[in-house]
């Protein structure tokens, strides 16, 4: 079984992403067994997803997922794929974000010709100015060039509603469209994921442990400054290295008693939770 299909469909929250691989799967195979005039092209994506989810990890698998297939789409350049944040102009001034994405893919492109690979595209700006003469010269630049992309037009701040069915709309009106809807993973998804980070240390978290993540990982997610997945990461890279860094008999099983400085109530939460506050308000 191919590893990049594994850790896609290992992703909390991903559910209808997930549908999409295994039906690209069977393309792959039925593309294999037969001889085409003519390239089979993927669908383009239209996301709707959170900051902190993990989009770049999922993306980075997505496109190797892709290149081992071999047969469902060509990548060809310094990159297999690279993201970019089209930033809203005004439509009186000069669309400096298209020309600025034009860089972005020669740089992708490197000394090649051209940039063969995904391009996700976060148009969040872009809500409620999607008939914008700006926005559309966008879409038709896409459309011009999307047999060379698989283009993802991600929206991280915005979910489902009347202005961004809207944009989807007109995006439909220029590219094949596939919309994907990526959810934050609930409380004891988030723990069962801390619980595989620890496990690449040997690690093991018992039943009273897992509870006093629950509840730390509840406090987190109570702050606006909460990043998701990447938060669980650093959480469990601190506890990584509070046990490993103060006893060489540290035992496979974790407890409860050996999570005492990572409890809701701990100086630590409260520190992060500040820590995520400063972050923020410094603009770093």
């Amino acid at each position: 079984m191919n590893n990049y299909y594994e850790q896609l469909m290992s992703f909390k929250g991903a559910d209808e992403l997930k549908e999409l691989i295994k039906r690209w799967d069977v393309l792959s195979d039925n593309i294999s067994r037969r001889s085409f005039d003519a390239p089979i092209l993927l669908p383009d994506l239209f996301v709707y997803t959170c900051s902190g989810y993990g989009n770049t990890k999922l993306i980075s698998l997505l496109s190797e997922y892709l290149a081992s297939k071999r047969n469902l789409m060509s990548f060809y350049g310094d990159v297999k794929f690279f993201e970019f944040d089209l930033e809203y102009c005004n439509g009186n001034e000069r669309f400096s974000e298209l020309f600025r994405l034009i860089e972005y893919i020669e740089a992708a492109a490197g000394f090649r010709n051209e940039f063969k690979g995904i391009i996700s595209i976060n148009v969040d700006e872009w809500v409620g100015h999607h008939k914008e003469k700006h926005f559309l010269d966008f879409l038709q630049f896409l459309q011009n060039n999307t047999s060379h992309w698989l283009v993802i037009l991600k929206l991280e701040g915005h979910r489902e509603d009347e202005d961004t069915k809207a944009m989807e709309a007109v995006v439909s009106m220029y590219l094949r469209v596939e919309k994907i809807t990526l959810h934050m993973p609930s409380d004891d998804e988030l723990v069962e994921f801390a619980a595989e980070q620890l496990s690449k240390y040997g690690l093991v978290l018992s039943r009273e442990a897992k509870q006093v993540l629950l509840g730390s990982i509840g406090v987190l997610k109570e702050n606006r400054y909460f990043s998701g997945l990447n938060t669980i990461i650093d959480l469990c890279s601190d506890i990584v290295y509070s046990l490993f860094s103060e006893s060489t008999s540290v035992g496979p099983v974790i407890t409860a008693e050996m999570l005492a400085d990572f409890s809701a109530d701990s100086e630590y939460i409260k520190r992060t939770v500040e820590k995520k506050k400063k972050t923020v308000t410094l603009g770093f």
